[in-house]
């Protein structure tokens, strides 16, 4: 137990794995005497654990384990600190996400306004940009929990209290979209937020969701509406994928395919219909024409497409699929990326 290390719990939470293990167990098994022991012992060597690489996992046990009054007494010794550079730091900002996820409610509230004017900076900071989804996350899951529990007021009030963070989102989501960390901050938004909230993000983002289908992150943006924006988010970027014969070019695309391919395994059974629809066309027997899924089954990138289509497609599309790519295995045959697909047609004609 703890008492049998008195003396030494901070030195050896910062020793090693093992030994940060072994204080993290005794927090979470031990009795609250013991816990009060450990918090003594933290409060005490609050400047070497925080930011410690074993250390700071002995402060995360004391969030998770600890009593109120303990979360209270390390929050007190948090603000001691400069709360802003904890967020930025690697191992700080570890703590600062685990006390907004351990905290109550307005335990948090008060937290978070030490990142007034800050938002953007932390956004794109590898370390800062977690601290920031973990408040949308736990702020909007307080929010919809008294709006549960029929209590509007307190709703609204949560919500206005992390507008600040929605405001930065919003005014800054195209270039946040496509942004490597910036991405992850907007998609938790799309996950998280109240409707209201919500969809400030999602109207903003709309407006410029044709850039962001070919970008390298702000495809997983266009994905997370997929997945949480309303039926005419879904719609709209459905169009953008198909109108005007884009989808053959777009399911070429190293980051569209992405796209493409969640719409197959994640949208609407009409929107997956459309797409289907779309990889069926042929116009062969026109002047320049051709046949969407051959072309598509011939492309290093598309051809993964092609076989995730085979695979969710029901039964009459699916015999489509394998008649089209069966009458054409002469002039597919050449393609050596068009292996994948023929094989998964013999393993049918078996």
């Amino acid at each position: 137990t703890l008492f049998d290390v008195q003396g030494i719990i901070t030195d050896l939470a910062k020793v090693d794995e093992g030994a940060s293990r072994f204080i993290q167990k005794r927090l979470k098994l031990g009795t609250d005497e013991e816990r009060r022991l450990g918090q003594t012992a933290a409060l005490a060597s609050m400047d070497d654990l925080l930011c410690n690489h074993y250390g700071n996992f002995m402060l995360q046990g004391l969030f998770e384990f600890g009593t109120a009054e303990m979360k209270k007494e390390l929050m007190d010794a948090v603000y001691g600190q400069d709360v802003v550079a904890l967020c930025l730091h690697m191992h700080g900002c570890r703590v600062i996400q685990k006390a907004i996820r351990c905290l109550e409610q307005e335990d948090v509230s008060k937290l978070i306004t030490e990142f007034h004017d800050k938002v953007l900076a932390f956004i794109h900071d590898p370390n800062g940009n977690h601290v920031i989804q973990r408040c949308i996350q736990v702020m909007s899951s307080f929010a919809k929990t008294a709006a549960h529990n029929d209590n509007p007021d307190l709703a609204s009030s949560l919500s206005d209290e992390m507008q600040f963070i929605v405001d930065d989102i919003v005014s800054n989501v195209e270039s946040l979209s496509t942004h490597r960390y910036g991405c992850r901050v907007v998609q938790r938004a799309i996950e998280h937020c109240v409707e209201d909230q919500k969809n400030e993000v999602l109207e903003n983002m709309m407006s410029c969701h044709q850039k962001l289908v070919v970008d390298q992150y702000g495809n997983y943006v266009v994905q997370q509406v997929l997945a949480c924006g309303s039926e005419a988010h879904q719609a709209a970027v459905l169009e953008t994928l198909t109108e005007n014969g884009a989808l053959l070019a777009l399911s070429k695309h190293k980051y569209a395919s992405n796209v493409v391919e969640s719409v197959l395994v994640h949208g609407k059974p009409r929107h997956k219909e459309k797409i289907l629809e779309e990889m069926l066309k042929d116009t062969r027997g026109e002047v320049g024409g051709y046949c969407c899924v051959v072309e598509l089954a011939k492309d290093p990138i598309a051809n993964y497409v092609v076989n995730k289509a085979i695979e969710i497609s029901q039964s009459g599309q699916k015999e489509r699929f394998f008649e089209v790519i069966s009458s054409s295995r002469q002039e597919l045959s050449k393609s050596p990326y068009a292996k994948y697909v023929l094989q998964r047609i013999a393993k049918r004609d078996k």
